[in-house]
């Protein structure tokens, strides 16, 4: 039984650590938007025949 409650303390520590945490200092992203690659103008800048297959028509 004090196996149990040990454990339960140290999660229910752990879990007010990281809720506190995250209510301080929460994380920030760090991810941005990527610059769009204009996929018709490249294959259009690629000089394909008439007669080719392209996704661009």
């Amino acid at each position: 039984m004090k196996k149990v409650l040990t454990l339960t303390a140290a999660f229910a520590l752990a879990a007010m650590a990281f809720t506190i945490t995250m209510l301080t200092k929460p994380p920030k992203s760090e991810a941005r938007p990527g610059i769009s690659i204009d996929t018709r103008a490249l294959t259009n800048s690629a000089g394909l025949l008439e007669e080719a297959q392209s996704d661009a028509n």
